[in-house]
């Protein structure tokens, strides 16, 4: 093993594991670890492989002869490992069961007698068997000789049911007033005055002017909306023309323009 061989160098050398702890700054734990092949008790497979190159440099050893030999160590290691769990998988595995092969089961003999008992029993059941059909015959032809003479008694139709048609009844006149007067539905009247109702969904410079008359200017701030009435029209002009929506009777009529148009727009009564 390659531990073997750095102690050896190593003892040659009259070096203790001190020196080379303050030569190489591996922890002498480690370096004890290596000598004595305790793999197990190292940081992991490079880092070991990196301590043993920087230990045989020290010493003035061929570090990559090193580092072979500490891969072939790695490998027969392994090796032994896997044969050791193969063994023991093998002396834990239970031993294969035997297959037991069924016993032929021999028919049992039968006694002279019991064929001959048997035989008489089967008769005397075929027998009984044909007593039962020949009554059940007899019966049956009594039965229908009975129903046959009850058929000569004369038959009374019953009485046939006469139809009554329904007499057709005339429709009555009505004289509900509000059904002469829907004959002729009444125009609608035209409105009065004229309202309208603004939402506005971002800023926009707004003039408003009912009947004439110059009633709101300014920015209003988007998120509000507004009501105007007026009773001839309602005239507005936009600054930002697709940031308004107008609804007028409660119906949209959408925006009158696009985003940063300035729009005149009057509305009238209907």
């Amino acid at each position: 093993m390659v531990g073997y061989t750095l102690r050896q160098e190593r003892e040659r050398q009259n070096l203790t594991i001190s020196d080379i702890e303050q030569g190489t700054s591996i922890r002498a734990l480690y370096i004890e670890a290596i000598e004595n092949g305790e793999y197990d008790k190292l940081p992991g497979t490079v880092y070991t492989k990196g301590f043993i190159k920087n230990y045989a440099n020290f010493l003035g050893m061929d570090s990559d002869a090193a580092a072979k030999e500490f891969a072939n160590d790695i490998a027969e290691l392994s090796a032994e490992a896997e044969a050791e769990a193969a063994k023991a998988v093998a002396e834990n595995a239970p031993a294969p069961e035997k297959k037991v092969e069924p016993k032929p089961v021999k028919p049992e003999k039968q006694s002279i007698g019991y064929s001959i008992q048997n035989e008489r029993r089967s008769s005397s059941n075929l027998l009984i068997v044909a007593a039962v059909v020949l009554i059940a015959a007899i019966a049956g032809g009594m039965w229908s000789w009975l129903t046959s003479s009850e058929g000569d008694v004369a038959k009374v139709d019953p009485p046939k049911q006469q139809t009554v048609q329904p007499v057709a009844t005339e429709p009555t006149p009505t004289n509900d007033p509000t059904h002469v007067a829907n004959a002729n539905p009444e125009p609608p009247k035209p409105s009065d005055k004229v309202a309208i109702q603004a939402r506005f969904n971002d800023r926009c410079w707004t003039l408003v002017t009912v009947d004439g008359a110059v009633v709101q200017e300014g920015v209003i701030d988007g998120g509000q909306t507004l009501s105007w009435e007026g009773k001839e029209n309602v005239t507005f002009r936009l600054g930002n023309a697709g940031a308004v929506e107008f609804f007028q009777d409660g119906k949209s009529l959408g925006v009158q323009g696009a985003i940063g148009d300035v729009v005149d727009k009057t509305f009238s009564r209907k």
